[in-house]
């Protein structure tokens, strides 16, 4: 085995190993993850892919990852578990990819320093190991740039097409790369285009028929619903997505632009990963919606290497002899290590925490409406993952990701007019949630009553029944 080989297996490996004792000390997964496994699920049971059989309707913003999912369902390997397993392979050759990408870039004894934030990045590792699509999306993006580099604009093409089809924010790489190859490689322009046409015009066509619309609905839910609340002052956010909320924040941002001045210089790359950068923070931070944490994560290889090229722009400033730039990148590296892995604390103690709020309280709310509900029950809920998944009931998503009726209702603010017209069945309420105020109104409390109330540390949520009239 060649020394590259061992480095590259112990990066894939270091990134697998980190985000499986994540998920061993944690054992968090995202509420919204659960409603793709339900997609998923649907999927494989030959169901359709629905939410609720019967419904068409796009309440996930990943079509592909979900696809891949129901393929392991379909080998009756269990979608959580598939889940996880997807996204650690994803993982392990994200930080290949990552490496490979800094060699190419001639970070020298260096290149080893962005694949290791990424495997121990505090914010990658729950988001990679959280059942979401992030893993996998992030492989996508960073390997299409790491193709483009290499002048295999077509790879590139197929990938960032792939990615488009995984996550709205897909599109953006997908027109980027397309429309810089179509102007700058006259010789197979329409390769470019061909390309994603034959992925991305199915997919617009079957999503315009089966759905009545290839935009997903839970874009269109989130929209309506943050538009009331949820959302931060522009300041806040965007100091958010580029982690200048920690202390840490700024002077990797500056680090960033020393980096990038040197890679533009010297290497004469980074344009087209800096637009995408810029383009995707402006495209959150304009949005009118709540900015979950696994969002910005994609981002992160990609900032990585500008930061990290900041190292070898130092030591040529400095004119650092280069028989001793080895010891430097290992002691520099050994030291990164030190400082992830003691970032690392914070973010397991607090998704543990949700794991434990998520688990005693959602998904036994969701244990008591499959023992309790009959199987035709309609069950209005908002935040309808765990809920939904083990309940195994048709839902009424409050928040309006996977029920479009609920949407005009949140962006009035009409939270009880919605329970009154449609009259679920059952409603759960989380106590003290500004979609839940109309609890102890008599409107609502003539029409159902009090079943079951769960708690868990300061958290209340109830679950209510409709009362039959005679």
């Amino acid at each position: 085995m060649t020394s590259t080989s061992r480095n590259l297996g112990i990066i894939f490996l270091s990134a697998v190993i980190a985000r499986l004792a994540f998920n061993y000390l944690t054992g968090f997964i995202a509420d919204d993850a659960f409603i793709t496994f339900r997609y998923a699920e649907n999927i494989a049971a030959g169901n359709g892919f629905v939410y609720n059989i019967g419904e068409k309707v796009l309440g996930t913003s990943t079509p592909f990852f979900t696809f891949i999912l129901s393929i392991f369902a379909i080998l009756s390997i269990p979608v959580p578990t598939a889940a996880l397993f997807v996204s650690l392979i994803a993982s392990g050759l994200t930080a290949v990819v990552l490496f490979r990408f800094a060699q190419s870039l001639r970070l020298s004894h260096f290149a080893a320093l962005p694949a290791t934030c990424y495997v121990l990045w505090p914010r990658s590792i729950p988001s990679d190991a959280c059942g979401m699509e992030t893993a996998f999306f992030t492989l996508l993006i960073i390997s299409a740039f790491y193709f483009q580099h290499k002048q295999l604009r077509l790879y590139a093409t197929g990938i960032a097409t792939l990615a488009a089809v995984t996550r709205p924010e897909g599109i953006g790489l997908l027109i980027l790369l397309t429309a810089y190859n179509f102007f700058s490689d006259r010789h197979n322009r329409w390769s470019y285009v061909v390309i994603p046409a034959i992925i991305v015009l199915p997919w617009l066509v079957l999503s315009t028929v089966y759905f009545g619309s290839p935009i997903p609905n839970s874009i269109t839910a989130k929209l309506a619903l943050y538009s009331r609340f949820g959302d931060i002052s522009l300041w806040d956010k965007l100091a958010y997505l580029m982690g200048c909320h920690k202390y840490y924040g700024y002077p990797l941002l500056l680090a960033a632009v020393f980096g990038g001045r040197w890679l533009i210089q010297k290497q004469n790359f980074g344009g087209l990963e800096i637009i995408w950068m810029v383009g995707t923070v402006l495209f959150y931070l304009l949005g009118r919606t709540r900015i979950f944490f696994w969002y910005i994560v994609p981002v992160f290889p990609v900032y990585f290497i500008f930061i990290m090229a900041a190292v070898p722009y130092f030591f040529d400033r400095i004119n650092y002899p280069a028989h001793k730039q080895k010891t430097a990148a290992l002691l520099l590296t050994l030291l990164l290590v030190a400082v992830l892995l003691v970032g690392n604390y914070q973010p397991v103690i607090r998704h543990k925490e949700s794991r434990e709020f998520y688990t005693n309280i959602h998904q036994q709310i969701g244990y008591y409406l499959y023992s309790h509900a009959g199987v035709n029950d309609r069950v209005a809920a908002e935040d309808i993952g765990y809920m939904g998944y083990y309940s195994q009931r048709r839902i009424l998503d409050r928040d309006g990701l996977v029920s479009p009726e609920a949407v005009p209702y949140n962006r009035d603010g009409r939270y009880l007019d919605l329970i009154i017209d449609l009259q679920p069945d059952w409603v759960v309420c989380g106590i003290g949630s500004p979609m839940s105020g109309f609890v102890e109104d008599s409107v609502f409390t003539n029409r159902y009553r009090t079943e079951r109330t769960f708690t868990f540390d300061i958290f209340k949520y109830v679950v209510y029944s409709r009362i039959k009239q005679k």
